[in-house]
């Protein structure tokens, strides 16, 4: 059902190749189709060969090829367009190339399949591990597949085209304001706000950092704020006399699920909307109300396992502690913090408009972010450092083999598989998406995952009657964000979370973390699929 880009096209008359001309490649044995799978080619024939044609004792054929599909070769029997004294156009009927596993077919998925490995596992920093991915797909294309086609999974230039650069954008100025917020201290000052505000109550302290965290994980990256606000909260832990791990492990999955609000909380979220052209307005209409109930099922059980460590009789702080955790929850630079939060309004009042405007919103953040740097003026060279660009690169070189497995025809087959497993019922796929993303999100990691899973939810959303509704997509949304709370390797904020934990002293083994996530999940899980039922 998608166009077939890049495919080589080439017309023979009588049997034999012509010369092919095309408005974008001059003439050649054959054209290239664009990226919807259309191409306009046209060859010159004499006079003599036109009578032979229209009397039908010479046939034309179109032949499409590319490599991983199958070459067809078909006849034309178009519709005839137009015609004067010079030229007949003629509208070719539709070709469909079918997929066929070849080496590269085999090559290709195997190196994805490493890949995830190498993620899941920690063996290689995840950036590297895609980096390789990216690099080993274009080596055995252009390396091996110069001596044989069957080889050849992608060219660089379609490679590229598969970088979905509005991520990029919206995630390095994202980096930005974080960078620049980081240094004001206001993560701190809110956290030690959210202290005061529980009057010493483990209880209270707890739901109002653990709200605090995921109403800023909508909006920032949830690896920076538990970075921030992380060791403030173990300070306050030991302060009431409990164990950190009990307001920790509460943050972490209350930003886990808070991200999965709007399009720029979380990574998964930042590239379903980007590849489905969904707006910041969509994702909160359509996810800010279930993520609410997801967080009170999530505090529900959390309130319930810490239950022993929050009903502990506190003893009063020790003012030395209290006057230490005041000063270094002070805001550090005013006027930096004012611009930032008033250039950060702007930018957010734009996303919510940017419907209007049409602008996608890597533009929008690319704006704020420029407008920011500009006005604070902070040193390039700080700023370069500021901004994660490990983290770009594992987008790319993400995308770039997702491209190769969508090349290969990876996943169309898991499409296929999956419409025919639903039987075609977009409550049951969309159940299907939902549990079986927050697996694998547990198990390897929800970025790759969301990145292989959107074509194939884009052909499902086209072919299950009902799905345009983009049910398909706020399901892979909630699977792949809240799946990431069941295992410590699960999320990105995770594992910086068991780090905090471990550097003050305190560790979070696997299973620790998985007596809370795991149910953790299962309830959040349980509400987005009800959700999903009652509203979809």
């Amino acid at each position: 059902g998608n166009g077939v880009a890049n495919a080589s096209v080439s017309i023979y008359v009588g049997g034999v190749k012509a010369e092919v001309g095309s408005y974008s490649e001059g003439s050649s044995d054959s054209t290239r189709t664009q990226f919807d799978g259309s191409y306009i080619a046209h060859i010159e024939i004499t006079p003599e060969l036109a009578e032979s044609l229209r009397t039908g004792k010479t046939k034309i054929a179109v032949e499409v090829s590319k490599p991983t599909y199958l070459t067809v070769r078909q006849g034309i029997i178009g519709r005839r367009i137009a015609r004067d004294s010079n030229y007949c156009y003629v509208e070719v009927p539709e070709i469909v190339l079918p997929h066929v596993k070849k080496a590269a077919f085999f090559i290709a998925v195997g190196i994805f399949l490493l890949v995830l490995t190498l993620i899941g596992f920690k063996v290689v920093h995840e950036t590297v591990a895609s980096l390789l991915g990216a690099s080993l797909m274009l080596g055995v294309s252009y390396i091996l597949g110069t001596f044989d086609r069957d080889f050849r999974i992608i060219s660089f230039e379609r490679a590229i085209s598969f970088i979905d650069f509005d991520v990029i954008f919206l995630v390095m100025s994202l980096m930005i304001f974080v960078a620049l917020l980081s240094r004001t201290g206001l993560f701190q000052w809110l956290a030690f706000q959210a202290y005061k505000l529980g009057g010493g109550k483990p209880y209270v302290i707890a739901g109002a950092l653990s709200l605090l965290t995921a109403f800023i994980s909508a909006f920032l990256n949830n690896v920076t704020v538990m970075l921030l606000i992380g060791p403030v909260t173990i300070e306050m832990a030991l302060m009431l006399g409990i164990h950190p791990v009990s307001f920790l492990i509460p943050e972490v999955l209350a930003s886990n699920v808070g991200g999965a609000a709007t399009l720029i909380g979380d990574p998964p979220n930042t590239i379903i909307g980007s590849y489905a052209h969904l707006s910041f307005n969509e994702f909160l209409l359509n996810l800010g109300p279930v993520v609410l109930l997801s967080y009170l099922a999530l505090m529900a059980v959390v309130f319930l396992l810490y239950r022993g460590q929050y009903r502990r009789k506190m003893e009063e702080p020790s003012p030395e502690l209290l006057e230490q955790l005041k000063r270094e929850a002070a805001i550090k630079d005013k006027a930096t913090l004012k611009k930032t939060l008033l250039v950060a309004v702007i930018t957010v009042m734009l996303f919510f408009s940017g419907e209007l405007f049409k602008a996608p919103p890597g533009v929008v953040a690319l704006l704020g972010a420029t407008a920011l740097l500009l006005w604070v003026r902070p040193g390039v060279e700080e700023m370069l450092k500021e901004v994660d660009w490990t983290t770009l690169v594992f987008f790319m070189s993400l995308f770039i083999m997702v491209g190769g497995i969508y090349e290969v025809g990876l996943i169309h087959m898991v499409a296929d598989f999956v419409r025919n497993l639903a039987g075609g019922s977009l409550t049951v796929t969309a159940l299907f998406l939902i549990w079986v993303s927050a697996l694998f999100s547990a198990l390897v990691a929800n970025i790759p995952f969301t990145a292989a899973m959107l074509p194939v939810v884009a052909y499902l959303t086209s072919t299950i009657p009902g799905a345009s509704n983009n049910a398909l997509y706020w399901a892979l949304a909630m699977g792949a964000c809240f799946g990431g709370n069941a295992t410590t390797i699960g999320a990105a904020a995770n594992i910086v979370t068991v780090g905090l934990a471990d550097r003050a002293g305190y560790e979070i083994g696997f299973a620790d973390f998985l007596k809370v996530g795991l149910p953790a999940t299962v309830a959040t899980l349980v509400v987005a699929s009800l959700w999903m039922i009652i509203r979809y």
